[in-house]
């Protein structure tokens, strides 16, 4: 069993604001009741100043875990966030419809991001809307380049899922291959060099994982063409929708922007400490 895997999947359960928040509440409110309860005899004059300090930093803590998760639901917090993984890697360039790239890829690599097969969903039902906005972009760039292969990596549910939703937008059954033992974005270079080789390919990924995902490919000595998809803010913050309230109202959705950011930027962070990238 790999432990540091293991840690890492832990922490990132951690590093969301729902879970920060909670966590900063609970233990906000636990303090103010420790600092609050009536002790049953006197208390000396250190024991008092405790119990006080105790509740002002139960205090603190309740309005650090409010202020945190207000401040991860706003758009300007969770469009920078988003934004500053999007803008370092812009989509393809595009000259009538088509995309440019350097040289005609011999393969088209597409990276998981989970899936929701269960038995009797729809196919286009089954992946997250991150896998789904990964497919659908990649399936859009085969049609450009028919003679590539198109290599899904991920567990073996979720390549069988996006197997099924390439096909069903036109990808050739007999182009698709599955390569299904990698279990992280780290494994997928290692485990996908037998099907690559030296040829050109493009590495497909959502916009926010590709910083993450191009690191650690080149640091595995590859050159891929980056074709990021599924962008949400690039290539500026601003408000899409007519009917969504002003740039201060919290909202849900920015829970989930500024979740999957932080969960990037720390996948960023432990692969530069585990030497994995530079």
């Amino acid at each position: 069993m790999d432990h540091w895997f293991s840690l890492k999947k832990l922490l990132s359960i951690y590093l969301n604001p729902i879970t920060v928040t909670l966590e900063l509440v609970f233990l906000g409110v636990v303090l103010i009741g420790l600092a609050s309860r009536k002790p049953r005899k006197p208390l000396g004059p250190k024991m008092t100043r405790l119990r006080a300090h105790l509740g002002d930093l139960g205090v603190f803590l309740v309005i650090l875990g409010i202020l945190t998760l207000f401040l991860s639901s706003i758009d300007p917090v969770a469009n920078a966030l988003a934004l500053h993984l999007e803008r370092q890697h812009p989509p393809l360039e595009e000259r009538n419809g088509v995309p440019v790239v350097p040289e005609t890829p011999a393969a088209i690599v597409v990276l998981a991001g989970g899936q929701l097969n269960v038995p009797d969903k729809p196919v286009l039902s089954r992946l997250t809307r991150q896998a789904l906005g990964r497919v659908v972009g990649a399936a859009d760039l085969w049609k450009h380049f028919p003679d590539a292969k198109f290599i899904v990596t991920g567990h073996p549910d979720e390549t069988s899922a996006m197997r099924a939703v390439a096909e069903r937008l036109g990808v050739k059954s007999d182009r698709i291959i599955e390569e299904t033992e990698s279990r992280d974005t780290k494994d997928h270079p290692r485990k996908l060099g037998p099907l690559l080789g030296d040829s050109p390919f493009l590495l497909v990924t959502s916009a926010t994982h590709m910083p993450r995902a191009a690191a650690l490919f080149e640091a595995a000595g590859y050159s891929p063409i980056l074709a990021p998809v599924d962008f949400l803010i690039w290539p500026t913050p601003g408000v899409y929708d007519p009917y969504r309230p002003g740039m201060l109202i919290p909202r849900v959705f920015n829970l989930e922007l500024t979740s999957t950011s932080l969960h990037e930027i720390g996948g960023i962070a432990w692969s530069r400490w585990k030497g994995e990238v530079e």
